[in-house]
């Protein structure tokens, strides 16, 4: 089921109140806050617990009035906190990341129709006026990818399985740089990797200035779309 505006107003809430407490939150605090029936609000919590995006507590009340009966809390998973924290990150000029992710991503749908030089020379046209870092930085990844998946799916594999040894997310934004420009070595000759390796330097500036939000947002761009480049 898809995640739309009204249940991820659900999610939100949950989520903000359970950071504002440190507390699991029980449904009727939910209802009261989006001033909705406590059934409704239970409804939609459940199902977004059935997907994942929350978890379930009991804990039994001790008030006179509720003795021994134990009550349904909820508290958001560490994959609703990630989709919350995307949807939240805003970037300069009205643009979201959500829809640079998307758009990027889009290049690999028809990955193996795509002439891949000519869309790593309209990458690299495009990042020339490119002011917002996350922004350059998912066009780097990208650019890099686009150029890997031209030398075929074994090299894709033989990144992914190597990125997979990296413990930490600016560890393996430099492993996945590295190994690419570790590919373009024997043809630097050629304008179009001269041009690659400029932006590289400037990416490394701008992961080294990150913090570790975007890291993992890059990270989980990377990952996502080394996934949809594999045919």
């Amino acid at each position: 089921m898809a995640l739309t505006k009204r249940r991820r107003e659900f999610l939100s809430k949950t989520n903000t109140l359970y950071q504002d407490t440190g507390q699991p939150v029980h449904y009727t605090t939910v209802a009261q806050a989006l001033g909705v029936s406590k059934w409704t609000a239970y409804d939609i919590l459940s199902e977004l617990e059935s997907e994942g995006l929350l978890n379930i507590e009991y804990a039994v009340i001790r008030e006179e009035r509720n003795s021994g009966r134990s009550q349904v809390f909820f508290l958001p998973t560490d994959r609703a906190q990630h989709i919350l924290q995307e949807e939240t990150i805003e970037l300069s000029g009205g643009e979201d990341w959500l829809m640079v992710k998307e758009r990027l991503l889009s290049m690999f749908d028809n990955i193996i129709k795509i002439d891949s030089k000519k869309i790593m020379e309209e990458l690299l046209e495009e990042m020339r006026t490119l002011e917002v870092p996350i922004t350059f930085s998912a066009y780097t990844i990208t650019l890099l990818i686009v150029y890997v998946r031209s030398l075929g799916n074994r090299s894709i594999q033989s990144i992914e399985n190597l990125l997979q040894l990296a413990p930490k997310p600016e560890q393996m934004l430099s492993l996945f740089t590295g190994a690419v420009l570790g590919t373009m070595v024997r043809n630097m000759r050629e304008a179009i990797n001269t041009a690659i390796t400029t932006k590289v330097g400037k990416f490394h500036k701008h992961v080294s200035e990150f913090n570790g939000q975007e890291k993992k947002l890059l990270v989980s761009f990377l990952e996502e779309a080394l996934q949809r480049a594999t045919v």
